[in-house]
């Protein structure tokens, strides 16, 4: 026999000797396939182990014995019997497969409008810790406090917050906890997630925008449903495109009430410009939405007011059952706050945020606000609206 004929025959054997390895080695796999899958793929390795014994039978000059004889017919069996089970299973698998694609990628889509990327790939990882068994439940006090005192750090620079954002995104490469399951145990029903480091971080310079429609509780109660959701869709669907177009970031919407922030998750050094040009495009096509719906909806005395206050915010996932992508901290409630302060169709700036725009060389956009504003908490506090609300009187915004 030459060596060509030994390798080829060798080649035929290597192939069921895979598919037994692979069945076995990947147990959850072959139990979550379904019984068609399995005795198929147990056919073709005694199809292509039957061919091997014949190519071996033939080159051995045993190709005139009942053994070879015997072999192919086998073969020829299995390969009938592989073709009948094999036709009506096709279109179901290829059926069966379009249809996985087709869910993955609209799991994908919505996975991503609900995480920014880097929070996405950490949730992922943590998932695929879970499916694969690697993950590790808890983790050490050294690693606890790392954590902490990686949180006291300070950011006052761009390059260092990219760097921490960065020891954010990478940090712990094996996941440390399922952070999409509670685990109770029967003994004690101890929470894992307690034991394990959470993904957060600090982010010191970020811009935070709520947007809220004025009249919008008395017009939706004498409006259906249907109208009150072509209104608010209709209005965060656009709210979402300029967004997406300028790279701010959605947090949420509560409401009629929709929450954007620049410089989280992305640190962006002119994150009090860009948040303020993306509420000045909103309200401007809130404004044109409102005209264009008026004759179906009535929404001639709906209006846009829009709040913005820039400072530090602690920014993370909220892990559970349902978790978020969250913000906590003073500059959120300021947001709020500087927000239902303000006036229709007007954006309302806080003092941060407005000296954040001078320093851009940007002052010409502020008008002061002459009479204080009292925010709860906060006792008086000096802020300017946004230059350039053409439809709205400026002894309005007194």
């Amino acid at each position: 026999m030459k060596w060509p004929d030994l390798v080829i025959t060798l080649a035929y054997f290597s192939i069921p000797v895979q598919i037994v390895i692979g069945l076995v080695k990947f147990p959850r796999v072959t139990r979550r396939a379904t019984t068609k899958v399995v005795v198929l793929l147990i056919l073709f390795a005694l199809f292509i182990f039957l061919c091997g014994a014949g190519h071996l039978l033939r080159y051995i000059e045993m190709a005139d014995t009942p053994l070879f004889r015997a072999v192919n017919i086998v073969t020829a069996v299995i390969s009938i019997t592989t073709s009948v089970y094999l036709m009506p299973f096709v279109p179901n698998l290829l059926e069966g497969t379009d249809k996985l694609y087709l869910e993955a990628t609209a799991s994908k889509q919505i996975l991503s409008k609900m995480y920014p990327p880097q929070i996405r790939e950490r949730l992922l990882r943590h998932e695929r810790s879970k499916l694969d068994g690697s993950v590790r439940r808890g983790v050490t006090f050294e690693e606890v406090e790392k954590n902490k005192e990686s949180c006291k750090i300070s950011k006052s620079r761009d390059p260092i917050i990219r760097q921490r954002i960065q020891d954010f995104i990478r940090r712990h490469s094996v996941s440390k906890v399922d952070a999409l399951e509670v685990v109770n145990s029967q003994d004690g029903g101890e929470n894992v997630l307690l034991d394990s480091v959470p993904i957060a971080d600090d982010f010191k310079d970020t811009s935070i925008m709520f947007a809220d429609i004025s009249s919008f509780t008395y017009w939706s109660s004498q409006h259906s449903p249907i109208e009150v959701f072509t209104l608010l869709e209709s209005l965060f669907y656009e709210f979402d495109s300029i967004a997406n177009d300028m790279d701010v970031y959605k947090l949420s919407t509560v409401g009629d009430c929709y929450i954007a922030c620049a410089g989280v998750p992305h640190p962006q050094n002119d994150h009090a410009i860009v948040l303020t040009q993306f509420a000045e495009r909103c309200r401007q096509k809130a404004n044109e939405l409102l005209v264009r719906l008026s004759p179906k909806l009535d929404t001639d005395d709906l209006g846009i007011r829009i709040g913005i206050h820039s400072g530090p915010v602690t920014a993370g996932v909220l892990r559970g059952d349902t978790p978020r992508f969250d913000l906590f901290g003073d500059t959120i409630n300021t947001a709020a706050r500087i927000e239902s302060t303000g006036k229709p169709n007007c954006i309302h700036l806080s003092e941060q945020t407005a000296q954040l725009i001078i320093q851009g060389g940007m002052g010409d956009w502020l008008i002061p606000r002459e009479d204080g504003v009292k925010a709860k908490g906060k006792g008086e506090l000096k802020t300017y609206w946004l230059r350039g609300a053409e439809d709205v009187d400026p002894q309005d915004m007194v």
